[in-house]
Protein backbone atom coordinates (compact mmCIF):
# COMPACT_ATOMS: atom_id res chain seq x y z
CA UNK A 1 0.00 0.00 0.00
CA UNK A 2 2.94 2.20 0.00
CA UNK A 3 5.05 3.17 -2.61
CA UNK A 4 6.66 6.58 -4.22
CA UNK A 5 10.20 7.55 -5.55
CA UNK A 6 11.85 10.66 -6.42
CA UNK A 7 14.14 11.60 -8.22
CA UNK A 8 17.88 11.23 -6.99
CA UNK A 9 19.43 11.60 -10.29
CA UNK A 10 17.38 12.61 -13.52
CA UNK A 11 19.06 9.23 -15.42
CA UNK A 12 16.23 7.23 -13.55
CA UNK A 13 13.73 9.02 -16.44
CA UNK A 14 15.22 6.99 -18.66
CA UNK A 15 13.54 3.96 -17.13
CA UNK A 16 10.47 5.64 -16.29
CA UNK A 17 9.47 6.73 -19.65
CA UNK A 18 10.41 3.10 -21.08
CA UNK A 19 7.19 1.39 -18.67
CA UNK A 20 4.34 2.82 -20.46
CA UNK A 21 1.22 1.69 -19.30
CA UNK A 22 -0.70 1.34 -22.85
CA UNK A 23 0.43 1.61 -26.70
CA UNK A 24 -1.88 3.40 -29.06
CA UNK A 25 -1.99 2.86 -32.41
CA UNK A 26 0.34 5.74 -33.78
CA UNK A 27 2.92 4.10 -31.47
CA UNK A 28 3.05 0.69 -32.48
CA UNK A 29 3.71 1.77 -35.97
CA UNK A 30 6.81 4.09 -34.64
CA UNK A 31 10.06 2.70 -35.48
CA UNK A 32 12.06 1.43 -32.46
CA UNK A 33 14.96 4.11 -33.23
CA UNK A 34 12.00 6.98 -33.60
CA UNK A 35 10.50 5.72 -30.12
CA UNK A 36 14.13 5.98 -28.46
CA UNK A 37 15.19 9.11 -29.98
CA UNK A 38 11.97 10.46 -28.71
CA UNK A 39 12.50 9.19 -24.87
CA UNK A 40 16.13 10.31 -24.95
CA UNK A 41 15.03 14.04 -26.09
CA UNK A 42 11.72 13.78 -23.12
CA UNK A 43 14.82 12.83 -20.63
CA UNK A 44 17.07 15.83 -21.57
CA UNK A 45 14.04 18.15 -21.91
CA UNK A 46 12.81 17.40 -18.43
CA UNK A 47 15.51 18.42 -16.50
CA UNK A 48 14.93 22.50 -17.72
CA UNK A 49 11.13 21.98 -17.46
CA UNK A 50 10.83 20.74 -14.15
CA UNK A 51 11.15 22.79 -11.66
CA UNK A 52 14.53 23.01 -9.18
CA UNK A 53 14.43 20.01 -6.54
CA UNK A 54 11.19 18.54 -8.31
CA UNK A 55 10.36 14.64 -7.28
CA UNK A 56 9.14 12.63 -9.78
CA UNK A 57 6.21 10.76 -8.02
CA UNK A 58 5.01 6.97 -8.80
CA UNK A 59 1.27 6.12 -7.75
CA UNK A 60 0.46 3.92 -4.95
CA UNK A 61 -1.14 1.47 -7.15
CA UNK A 62 1.36 0.73 -9.58
CA UNK A 63 3.50 -2.64 -10.02
CA UNK A 64 6.12 -0.20 -11.99
CA UNK A 65 8.23 2.86 -10.79
CA UNK A 66 6.46 4.57 -13.37
CA UNK A 67 6.06 8.51 -13.07
CA UNK A 68 6.28 9.69 -17.15
CA UNK A 69 3.27 7.84 -19.45
CA UNK A 70 3.29 8.23 -23.34
CA UNK A 71 0.27 8.28 -25.00
CA UNK A 72 -2.08 9.68 -27.89
CA UNK A 73 -5.00 11.17 -25.77
CA UNK A 74 -7.22 12.49 -27.91
CA UNK A 75 -6.92 10.01 -31.23
CA UNK A 76 -5.24 12.88 -33.55
CA UNK A 77 -2.08 11.11 -33.81
CA UNK A 78 -0.07 13.20 -31.82
CA UNK A 79 1.26 11.53 -28.86
CA UNK A 80 1.43 13.55 -25.61
CA UNK A 81 3.23 12.84 -22.25
CA UNK A 82 2.03 13.35 -18.79
CA UNK A 83 4.75 13.79 -16.15
CA UNK A 84 3.57 13.12 -12.35
CA UNK A 85 6.05 15.53 -10.28
CA UNK A 86 5.46 17.34 -6.71
CA UNK A 87 7.32 20.68 -5.76
CA UNK A 88 8.25 20.66 -2.50
CA UNK A 89 8.93 24.19 -2.43
CA UNK A 90 5.13 24.28 -2.71
CA UNK A 91 4.46 21.94 0.61
CA UNK A 92 4.86 19.24 -1.75
CA UNK A 93 1.32 19.68 -3.60
CA UNK A 94 1.24 17.21 -6.70
CA UNK A 95 1.37 18.18 -10.35
CA UNK A 96 0.30 16.83 -13.09
CA UNK A 97 2.11 17.82 -16.29
CA UNK A 98 0.99 17.31 -19.71
CA UNK A 99 3.66 18.28 -22.91
CA UNK A 100 3.59 18.03 -26.02
CA UNK A 101 6.46 17.17 -29.13
CA UNK A 102 6.89 19.99 -31.96
CA UNK A 103 9.89 19.29 -34.15
CA UNK A 104 11.55 16.96 -31.30
CA UNK A 105 10.86 19.71 -28.51
CA UNK A 106 8.78 18.88 -25.70
CA UNK A 107 6.61 21.65 -24.17
CA UNK A 108 4.33 21.75 -21.23
CA UNK A 109 0.84 22.64 -22.57
CA UNK A 110 -1.20 21.88 -19.60
CA UNK A 111 -1.09 21.41 -15.75
CA UNK A 112 -3.42 21.15 -13.05
CA UNK A 113 -2.35 20.97 -9.31
CA UNK A 114 -4.89 19.35 -7.70
CA UNK A 115 -5.00 19.35 -3.84
CA UNK A 116 -3.20 16.37 -2.72
CA UNK A 117 -0.03 15.48 -1.39
CA UNK A 118 0.50 11.55 -2.70
CA UNK A 119 -0.71 9.85 -5.86
CA UNK A 120 -2.83 6.58 -5.15
CA UNK A 121 -4.24 6.01 -8.68
CA UNK A 122 -3.36 6.93 -12.28
CA UNK A 123 -4.78 5.60 -14.92
CA UNK A 124 -5.15 6.51 -18.91
CA UNK A 125 -8.63 5.03 -20.44
CA UNK A 126 -11.23 5.14 -22.78
CA UNK A 127 -13.71 4.80 -20.51
CA UNK A 128 -16.89 5.79 -22.82
CA UNK A 129 -15.43 4.01 -26.05
CA UNK A 130 -15.43 7.14 -28.09
CA UNK A 131 -11.67 7.13 -28.96
CA UNK A 132 -10.15 9.55 -26.19
CA UNK A 133 -8.79 8.65 -23.41
CA UNK A 134 -10.17 9.68 -20.09
CA UNK A 135 -7.45 10.96 -17.31
CA UNK A 136 -7.77 8.73 -14.31
CA UNK A 137 -6.37 10.24 -10.74
CA UNK A 138 -6.71 9.50 -7.22
CA UNK A 139 -5.14 11.35 -4.54
CA UNK A 140 -4.50 11.36 -0.86
CA UNK A 141 -3.12 13.42 1.70
CA UNK A 142 -0.51 11.16 2.37
CA UNK A 143 0.11 7.01 1.15
CA UNK A 144 -1.49 6.24 4.21
CA UNK A 145 -4.48 8.14 4.42
CA UNK A 146 -7.53 5.83 3.64
CA UNK A 147 -10.08 8.13 2.52
CA UNK A 148 -8.61 9.80 -1.20
CA UNK A 149 -10.51 11.77 -4.16
CA UNK A 150 -11.07 10.44 -7.65
CA UNK A 151 -10.58 13.24 -10.37
CA UNK A 152 -11.71 12.34 -14.34
CA UNK A 153 -10.08 14.53 -16.19
CA UNK A 154 -10.28 15.03 -20.23
CA UNK A 155 -8.10 16.00 -22.93
CA UNK A 156 -9.63 18.93 -24.51
CA UNK A 157 -8.70 22.32 -26.68
CA UNK A 158 -5.24 21.65 -25.48
CA UNK A 159 -6.13 21.25 -21.36
CA UNK A 160 -7.37 18.92 -18.51
CA UNK A 161 -10.44 19.74 -18.11
CA UNK A 162 -12.45 18.02 -14.99
CA UNK A 163 -15.53 16.53 -15.37
CA UNK A 164 -15.66 13.77 -12.12
CA UNK A 165 -14.39 14.66 -8.79
CA UNK A 166 -15.77 12.07 -5.89
CA UNK A 167 -14.19 10.42 -2.32
CA UNK A 168 -13.10 7.01 -1.99
CA UNK A 169 -11.15 4.29 -0.17
CA UNK A 170 -10.79 1.61 -2.70
CA UNK A 171 -10.67 2.15 -6.47
CA UNK A 172 -10.67 -0.41 -9.71
CA UNK A 173 -11.01 -0.14 -13.59
CA UNK A 174 -11.89 -2.99 -15.08
CA UNK A 175 -14.16 -5.09 -17.03
CA UNK A 176 -16.50 -6.47 -14.83
CA UNK A 177 -19.88 -6.59 -17.19
CA UNK A 178 -19.69 -8.28 -20.31
CA UNK A 179 -20.42 -5.34 -22.00
CA UNK A 180 -17.02 -4.65 -23.61
CA UNK A 181 -16.98 -1.71 -21.32
CA UNK A 182 -14.52 -0.23 -18.68
CA UNK A 183 -16.35 -0.28 -15.37
CA UNK A 184 -15.19 1.68 -12.60
CA UNK A 185 -15.88 -0.09 -9.14
CA UNK A 186 -15.39 2.68 -5.86
CA UNK A 187 -15.62 1.42 -2.12
CA UNK A 188 -16.29 4.29 0.16
CA UNK A 189 -17.97 5.19 3.31
CA UNK A 190 -17.62 5.78 6.69
CA UNK A 191 -16.60 2.85 9.63
CA UNK A 192 -19.06 1.80 12.03
CA UNK A 193 -21.71 3.73 9.71
CA UNK A 194 -21.68 2.30 6.47
CA UNK A 195 -19.36 1.15 3.31
CA UNK A 196 -20.50 0.31 -0.10
CA UNK A 197 -18.88 -1.12 -3.08
CA UNK A 198 -20.87 0.56 -6.28
CA UNK A 199 -20.15 -0.10 -9.99
CA UNK A 200 -20.17 2.61 -12.77
CA UNK A 201 -20.01 3.56 -16.15
CA UNK A 202 -18.78 6.62 -17.11
CA UNK A 203 -20.82 8.64 -19.77
CA UNK A 204 -21.38 12.17 -20.96
CA UNK A 205 -18.98 13.23 -18.39
CA UNK A 206 -20.55 12.12 -15.43
CA UNK A 207 -20.27 8.62 -13.38
CA UNK A 208 -23.59 6.45 -13.87
CA UNK A 209 -24.41 3.76 -10.95
CA UNK A 210 -24.88 0.22 -12.13
CA UNK A 211 -25.00 -1.55 -8.99
CA UNK A 212 -23.85 -1.49 -5.29
CA UNK A 213 -23.17 -4.12 -2.14
CA UNK A 214 -23.07 -3.06 1.30
CA UNK A 215 -19.60 -3.76 3.28
CA UNK A 216 -19.03 -4.87 6.69
CA UNK A 217 -19.00 -1.60 8.33
CA UNK A 218 -16.80 -2.33 11.20
CA UNK A 219 -14.05 -3.33 8.76
CA UNK A 220 -10.54 -1.63 8.35
CA UNK A 221 -9.93 -1.84 5.10
CA UNK A 222 -5.78 -2.99 4.74
CA UNK A 223 -5.68 -4.38 1.23
CA UNK A 224 -8.23 -3.53 -1.45
CA UNK A 225 -7.04 -5.67 -4.66
CA UNK A 226 -7.90 -6.40 -8.07
CA UNK A 227 -7.81 -9.97 -9.37
CA UNK A 228 -9.45 -13.19 -11.23
CA UNK A 229 -11.47 -15.75 -9.28
CA UNK A 230 -11.35 -19.60 -10.31
CA UNK A 231 -14.37 -19.36 -12.81
CA UNK A 232 -12.30 -16.34 -14.59
CA UNK A 233 -14.70 -13.59 -13.55
CA UNK A 234 -13.20 -10.73 -12.08
CA UNK A 235 -13.40 -9.58 -8.68
CA UNK A 236 -11.95 -6.90 -6.05
CA UNK A 237 -10.80 -8.78 -2.44
CA UNK A 238 -10.61 -6.28 0.18
CA UNK A 239 -8.58 -7.57 3.37
CA UNK A 240 -9.77 -5.91 6.89
CA UNK A 241 -8.95 -6.44 10.03
CA UNK A 242 -12.15 -6.51 12.65
CA UNK A 243 -11.66 -6.33 15.94
CA UNK A 244 -7.95 -6.90 17.62
CA UNK A 245 -7.26 -10.61 16.21
CA UNK A 246 -9.46 -11.22 13.45
CA UNK A 247 -9.60 -10.70 9.67
CA UNK A 248 -12.25 -10.95 7.00
CA UNK A 249 -11.58 -11.11 3.11
CA UNK A 250 -15.17 -9.84 1.38
CA UNK A 251 -15.39 -10.68 -2.30
CA UNK A 252 -17.14 -8.40 -4.65
CA UNK A 253 -17.81 -9.44 -8.30
CA UNK A 254 -20.76 -8.87 -10.82
CA UNK A 255 -22.83 -11.49 -11.11
CA UNK A 256 -24.18 -10.02 -14.57
CA UNK A 257 -26.82 -8.33 -13.29
CA UNK A 258 -25.61 -7.14 -9.82
CA UNK A 259 -22.73 -6.52 -7.78
CA UNK A 260 -22.20 -9.49 -5.38
CA UNK A 261 -20.14 -10.07 -2.21
CA UNK A 262 -19.22 -13.79 -3.37
CA UNK A 263 -20.53 -16.28 -1.04
CA UNK A 264 -22.44 -14.25 0.91
CA UNK A 265 -25.70 -16.64 0.46
CA UNK A 266 -24.23 -18.46 2.93
CA UNK A 267 -23.09 -15.53 5.07
CA UNK A 268 -19.93 -13.02 4.89
CA UNK A 269 -16.45 -15.49 4.64
CA UNK A 270 -15.03 -16.91 7.61
CA UNK A 271 -12.66 -14.80 9.85
CA UNK A 272 -9.08 -15.29 10.24
CA UNK A 273 -6.75 -15.38 13.16
CA UNK A 274 -3.79 -14.46 11.29
CA UNK A 275 -2.89 -11.81 8.92
CA UNK A 276 -3.80 -13.32 5.69
CA UNK A 277 -3.74 -11.13 2.62
CA UNK A 278 -4.87 -12.20 -0.90
CA UNK A 279 -2.61 -12.88 -3.37
CA UNK A 280 -2.27 -15.31 -6.63
CA UNK A 281 -0.39 -18.02 -4.46
CA UNK A 282 0.99 -20.04 -7.07
CA UNK A 283 0.84 -17.01 -10.50
CA UNK A 284 -1.45 -18.74 -11.98
CA UNK A 285 -3.45 -15.81 -12.17
CA UNK A 286 -6.25 -16.65 -10.16
CA UNK A 287 -5.99 -15.12 -6.03
CA UNK A 288 -5.92 -17.22 -3.45
CA UNK A 289 -7.56 -16.19 0.09
CA UNK A 290 -6.00 -17.49 3.32
CA UNK A 291 -8.00 -18.93 5.73
CA UNK A 292 -7.24 -20.50 9.21
CA UNK A 293 -8.55 -23.41 11.29
CA UNK A 294 -7.23 -24.82 14.75
CA UNK A 295 -5.76 -28.32 14.81
CA UNK A 296 -7.51 -30.91 16.82
CA UNK A 297 -6.66 -30.63 20.46
CA UNK A 298 -6.01 -26.70 20.57
CA UNK A 299 -8.31 -24.36 21.80
CA UNK A 300 -9.17 -20.56 21.03
CA UNK A 301 -5.48 -19.66 22.96
CA UNK A 302 -3.38 -16.29 22.09
CA UNK A 303 -2.83 -15.98 18.53
CA UNK A 304 1.10 -15.21 18.87
CA UNK A 305 1.24 -18.74 20.15
CA UNK A 306 -1.19 -20.99 18.39
CA UNK A 307 0.27 -23.14 15.37
CA UNK A 308 -3.11 -22.20 13.50
CA UNK A 309 -2.87 -24.11 9.93
CA UNK A 310 -3.72 -21.79 6.75
CA UNK A 311 -5.33 -22.87 4.07
CA UNK A 312 -5.31 -21.38 0.94
CA UNK A 313 -8.72 -21.68 -1.29
CA UNK A 314 -10.18 -20.05 -4.89
CA UNK A 315 -13.48 -18.83 -5.08
CA UNK A 316 -15.88 -18.96 -8.07
CA UNK A 317 -18.93 -16.30 -8.14
CA UNK A 318 -21.21 -18.98 -7.29
CA UNK A 319 -19.50 -19.31 -3.63
CA UNK A 320 -18.21 -22.61 -4.16
CA UNK A 321 -14.45 -22.91 -3.38
CA UNK A 322 -11.14 -25.04 -3.71
CA UNK A 323 -8.62 -25.32 -1.90
CA UNK A 324 -5.05 -24.86 -3.07
CA UNK A 325 -2.51 -25.56 -0.30
CA UNK A 326 -2.50 -25.71 3.50
CA UNK A 327 0.14 -24.85 5.68
CA UNK A 328 1.18 -25.31 9.46
CA UNK A 329 2.16 -22.12 10.82
CA UNK A 330 3.67 -20.46 14.28
CA UNK A 331 3.38 -16.57 13.75
CA UNK A 332 5.29 -16.01 16.97
CA UNK A 333 8.53 -17.48 15.19
CA UNK A 334 7.15 -16.57 11.78
CA UNK A 335 7.42 -19.63 9.77
CA UNK A 336 5.68 -22.47 7.98
CA UNK A 337 5.15 -25.65 6.76
CA UNK A 338 4.02 -26.90 3.78
CA UNK A 339 1.54 -29.96 4.20
CA UNK A 340 1.31 -32.57 1.56
CA UNK A 341 -2.18 -33.00 -0.13
CA UNK A 342 -2.53 -36.67 1.13
CA UNK A 343 -1.91 -35.08 5.05
CA UNK A 344 -4.42 -32.61 4.66
CA UNK A 345 -7.03 -32.90 7.69
CA UNK A 346 -5.17 -35.99 9.01
CA UNK A 347 -2.45 -34.09 11.24
CA UNK A 348 -2.31 -32.03 14.41
CA UNK A 349 0.34 -29.62 16.07
CA UNK A 350 1.64 -30.73 19.20
CA UNK A 351 4.06 -28.25 21.24
CA UNK A 352 7.30 -29.51 22.68
CA UNK A 353 10.08 -26.81 24.62
CA UNK A 354 11.16 -24.77 22.04
CA UNK A 355 9.48 -26.41 19.06
CA UNK A 356 6.72 -28.15 17.62
CA UNK A 357 5.82 -31.44 15.77
CA UNK A 358 3.38 -32.76 13.63
CA UNK A 359 1.64 -35.56 14.64
CA UNK A 360 -0.52 -38.17 12.53
CA UNK A 361 -4.10 -38.30 14.29
CA UNK A 362 -4.73 -41.92 13.23
CA UNK A 363 -1.69 -42.93 15.03
CA UNK A 364 0.10 -40.15 16.93
CA UNK A 365 3.15 -41.12 13.90
CA UNK A 366 5.87 -38.23 14.34
CA UNK A 367 5.43 -36.62 10.93
CA UNK A 368 8.17 -33.27 11.17
CA UNK A 369 10.26 -31.51 14.22
CA UNK A 370 11.30 -28.09 14.25
CA UNK A 371 13.01 -26.86 17.26
CA UNK A 372 14.07 -23.19 17.52
CA UNK A 373 17.30 -21.35 19.73
CA UNK A 374 19.45 -18.61 19.97
CA UNK A 375 22.55 -18.70 18.55
CA UNK A 376 24.52 -18.36 21.12
CA UNK A 377 22.98 -21.26 23.01
CA UNK A 378 25.03 -24.29 22.38
CA UNK A 379 22.33 -27.04 21.17
CA UNK A 380 22.15 -30.87 19.83
CA UNK A 381 20.79 -30.25 16.58
CA UNK A 382 21.09 -32.77 13.80
CA UNK A 383 20.13 -30.72 10.90
CA UNK A 384 19.47 -27.25 10.84
CA UNK A 385 16.91 -26.23 8.66
CA UNK A 386 16.87 -22.37 8.58
CA UNK A 387 19.03 -19.85 10.32
CA UNK A 388 18.39 -16.20 10.51
CA UNK A 389 21.02 -13.33 12.08
CA UNK A 390 19.88 -14.23 15.98
CA UNK A 391 18.27 -17.63 15.41
CA UNK A 392 18.87 -21.32 14.69
CA UNK A 393 15.58 -23.61 13.37
CA UNK A 394 16.58 -27.28 13.41
CA UNK A 395 15.06 -31.05 13.68
CA UNK A 396 16.45 -34.38 15.47
CA UNK A 397 14.65 -36.76 13.86
CA UNK A 398 15.29 -38.16 10.67
CA UNK A 399 13.65 -36.85 7.91
CA UNK A 400 9.72 -38.23 6.91
CA UNK A 401 9.36 -38.99 3.08
CA UNK A 402 6.14 -37.16 3.29
CA UNK A 403 7.89 -34.02 5.00
CA UNK A 404 11.70 -33.24 3.59
CA UNK A 405 13.65 -30.34 5.43
CA UNK A 406 12.51 -27.87 2.74
CA UNK A 407 8.77 -28.13 3.72
CA UNK A 408 9.78 -25.95 6.39
CA UNK A 409 10.13 -21.81 5.43
CA UNK A 410 10.79 -18.51 7.34
CA UNK A 411 7.26 -16.56 6.91
CA UNK A 412 7.49 -12.70 7.00
CA UNK A 413 3.93 -11.34 7.63
CA UNK A 414 2.18 -9.44 4.85
CA UNK A 415 1.89 -6.75 8.02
Amino acid sequence: MRKGIGWITICMITLLVGCDLVKSPNELITSPQQQDEQKRNLEQQLKVLLPPSSELVTPVQNDKNQSVFIEDLDGDGRQEAIVLYKNPQQKSQVHVMVLQEEDNEWHETAKVEPNGQAIDYFGLHDLDKDGVMEVVVGLGDSEFETKKQMMIYIWQDRTLKKTVERSYEGLDISYYNTDERLELLLVDGERRASYTAELFHYELGDLVSLSAVSLNSYAFHQQIKSGKLNDGNHALYIDSAIGVNAMLTEIIAYDGTKLIKVGAEHGDLAFKALPLYSTDLNDDGIMEVGETYLPEGWGEEDSTETPYIVRYVTYSINGTSKKVTERATNLEHTFYIDIPEKWHGKLTIKSIENGIQLVSIANNDLLFEVKWADKEIPNSAHTIVEETKDMIYYTTIEEHPDFPVESFHLEQYEL
